[in-house]
């Protein structure tokens, strides 16, 4: 269940999910110097157990969590369902069509192949640190 509570330190935050430590500790090296809080965890359940604050300004998700084609896309489908909105990009080790449909149906602003390039993937991120204020939690008007 999704807890929301305010980050009294206003500043943005970023979640990261990925599987694997190594991945997760460049992202946060790489995007230290954005000036945001930055939260990582190891599995789409750990995320799932987690407060989403109401200053989340991005997630940057692994395609595939523990190696499982598409989990990490799962991840975000559940949180559409969840009406959960917070602007994603998905990172993929390995990709393909319709993996890439997928992750942008469920909500994803982007789809970024690894190995990734570092000022692009920073400037999107910083990007959406200046875009977004707080999650988008509200049902999709169709």
């Amino acid at each position: 269940m999704f807890i929301h509570h305010i980050n009294h330190t206003r500043l943005p935050i970023i979640y990261l999910v990925d599987h694997q430590r190594k991945a997760r500790s460049a992202l946060t090296e790489l995007l230290a110097p954005l000036g945001a809080q930055i939260e990582n965890f190891p599995s789409a359940k750990r995320f799932l157990q987690h407060d989403i604050n109401a200053q989340a300004a991005c997630l940057l998700l692994e395609a595939h969590l523990e190696d499982k084609k598409g989990s990490g896309i799962a991840l975000l489908e559940q949180m559409a369902d969840r009406e959960i909105y917070i602007p994603t990009i998905v990172l993929a080790s390995s990709s393909d069509i319709p993996t890439a449909v997928r992750a942008m149906r469920a909500n994803a602003i982007d789809f970024i192949e690894k190995p990734y390039v570092e000022h692009m993937l920073v400037r999107q991120v910083k990007s959406l640190l200046s875009q977004t204020r707080s999650t988008q939690l509200h049902t999709p008007t169709f």
